[in-house]
């Protein structure tokens, strides 16, 4: 089953499919069948991911054979942001939920990834305004991307400066790592601190029970990031830089010990 991975339930599948639904949903919310946007000069947009929040009620629950649904809606979060509330279910029962925030972006002039630049799409959609609980998330995410922009070294510093702290360096594959549109795919975030927690050596098995990612820059196919992180009484915190320390994205998990 392509939704169970390693250890449970696989979160690049869950990913990946909460990614096709919440365009799919803008796409509906535009009079469009199918999730392609252009703003009003013919241009192509993306709906580019700002932050992406998973919570876990139940990390240990999926098995092969289960059935797992996902199921969303779209809100209006802020002007030109539009945001989905999902929820993962398994055999009728709700386990999991995520929150995504997004909003459009085009190529610059240079066309280089390290330059996406917001843009507004030929179609508007116009759905309800997001629910208090899916507002607060997507507020406290952009607050962290804020602060991550506007104090890069200080957040740097936060994951540098302990005992507990460490750096990996990590190359992305542009096979794997990397869309149909020439970015970073969003949940090759998560993979890539994921992988470097691994390679540094941190190979505890507890479940994933919340992760949430704050999206503030890409990359060049070719460019190394480096992941930072903290280990925290409940988890880790993340960051993931360019060269030259340019930031990428702000990361929390909070891990569960199995039963």
């Amino acid at each position: 089953m392509a939704e169970m991975g390693y250890r449970g339930l696989s979160e690049q599948w869950l990913l990946r499919r909460a990614g096709d639904l919440h365009w799919r949903l803008i796409a509906r919310a535009m009079g469009q069948t199918e999730t392609l946007f252009t703003c009003a000069k013919g241009e192509p947009l993306y709906a580019a991911f700002r932050s992406t929040s998973l919570r876990m009620i139940r990390p240990e629950a999926p098995y092969l054979g289960g059935n797992l649904e996902l199921s969303g809606e779209l809100y209006r979060s802020a002007q030109g942001h539009l945001a989905s509330r999902q929820t993962i279910t398994l055999d009728g029962e709700i386990i999991g939920g995520l929150t995504l925030a997004s909003t459009f972006v085009g190529r610059s002039a240079d066309g280089s990834n390290r330059t996406i630049v917001r843009r507004s799409p030929k179609a508007l959609a116009v759905p309800p305004d997001a629910p208090v609980p899916v507002q607060r998330i997507v507020d406290r995410a952009a607050a962290t991307a804020r602060r991550m922009l506007q104090d890069r070294h200080a957040w740097l510093e936060v994951n540098k400066g302990s005992e507990a702290s460490k750096g990996e360096k990590i190359l992305p594959c542009p096979a794997t790592d990397f869309n149909a549109a020439g970015l970073l795919y969003f949940p090759s975030y998560s993979a890539l601190s994921d992988r470097a927690l691994f390679q540094a050596g941190e190979t505890q098995t507890d479940f994933i029970a919340a992760r949430e990612v704050s999206y503030v820059g890409n990359v060049e196919p070719g460019e190394i990031v480096t992941v930072t992180f903290k280990r925290t009484a409940r988890g880790y915190v993340i960051g993931i830089f360019g060269v030259d320390d340019r930031p990428l994205a702000a990361m929390c998990i909070r891990t569960r010990a199995q039963s």
